[in-house]
């Protein structure tokens, strides 16, 4: 039941992998462009627009943390950044940053990766700025990036992937000391050399799946046979042995092995990993509907019984759990792929 289809999966990983590398190309003056793996180069700016090559995660702290709001150029962000240790050039270059806004578990784990590497030292909340053009949209994201000359923001990089003729990715840096510039790609991101890698989920209501053979089927076929639906939609496999400890957790629930009942499937929450979803669901013929409205606004729904999985771009916090306790709602949580938030500005 759990065969994978690996040739098709290795085909779709090493799409991406092309078009990173036609998107960068070989000149080293372009924003996003790729370097070899030694340490950061201070100052380093490219030509195009004096936009840096490399952020470090206090220059990603300062543009977009919760102290630049009404910063309006890179450099207003400079201070700030040289305060945190950061010694990129920040020029006077108009800024406009697009995101996810906070239903979204891409923002959610942006924050947690980079914003509380600082907040809490400098008094202040756990959040991006206020001002910036937030979406639960990924596509509108990429919109707003890409009309805009000197624009930063974060998306998942299967959606930075699919634009990369509009888009440009930065390289990041943590901060570590001799920490190199990274650039994202489905290498970088399986390893976890690229510093915004991130785990993607889904959450299965136990009840729903007891009673649905649909469900059953359909969890079936996303850790087996339609596997592969993660790497066509931009992201990175789970190894074997991370795939094996999926699927075991899984089996272990006693719901595999069921068969299509006709029961419409209700799947809702992340945008990110709604692409896998609604994949799985079309090649599969199941009845049903996938949508994206957030991680958050997924659990929302999840923990009050409304649906049968929530996508996840990150794990369901304690707060979230509790709701689904308290309405009697008990969950299998699934990995299923890996993902790297992309930190972009225009092509």
């Amino acid at each position: 039941m759990f065969r994978n289809r690996r040739r098709a999966s290795l085909i779709a990983l090493f799409l991406p992998l092309a078009l990173v590398a036609a998107a960068c190309g070989d000149d080293d003056d372009a924003a996003g462009s790729t370097t070899d793996d030694t340490d950061r180069v201070e100052g380093d700016t490219a030509s195009a627009g004096g936009l840096p090559t490399c952020l470090d995660f206090a220059d990603l702290y300062a543009l977009t943390g919760p102290e630049a709001d009404g910063f309006a150029n890179w450099s207003d962000a400079a201070d700030v950044a040289a305060e945190l240790g950061s010694t990129t050039e920040l020029t006077d270059t108009e800024l406009t940053v697009a995101g996810p806004g906070e239903e979204s578990g891409t923002y959610d784990s942006f924050v947690e990766l980079v914003i509380e590497e600082f907040n809490e030292d400098r008094g202040v909340d756990a959040a991006a700025r206020t001002d910036y053009l937030s979406s639960p949209n990924d596509n509108v994201i990429v919109e707003n990036l890409s009309s805009a000359d000197g624009s930063l923001g974060w998306v998942g990089f299967a959606f930075y992937i699919e634009n990369t003729d509009v888009l440009s990715a930065f390289e990041l840096s943590n901060n570590a000391e001799g920490t190199p510039c990274t650039s994202p790609d489905p290498d970088t991101i399986a390893s976890g050399d690229y510093p915004l890698s991130r785990d993607l989920f889904i959450y299965v209501n136990d009840d729903k799946a007891a009673e649905s053979g649909s469900l059953q089927a359909y969890v079936d076929l996303y850790l087996g046979d339609l596997y592969d639906c993660a790497t066509q939609a931009g992201y990175v496999a789970l190894n074997d042995d991370s795939l094996a400890e999926t699927v075991a957790t899984w089996e272990a629930t006693g719901f595999s092995g069921g068969t299509d009942d006709g029961t419409a499937l209700d799947i809702s929450g992340s945008s990110t990993v709604e692409p896998i979803s609604q994949c799985v669901l079309a090649e599969s013929g199941f009845a049903g509907a996938v949508e994206g409205p957030g991680t958050g606004d997924g659990f929302q729904r999840f923990c009050a019984g409304e649906t049968d999985i929530s996508d996840a771009s990150r794990p369901i916090k304690d707060e979230e759990a509790s709701d689904c306790d308290a309405n009697g709602v008990e969950y299998t949580e699934l990995k299923v792929a890996i993902d790297g938030i992309a930190v972009m500005t225009s092509a």
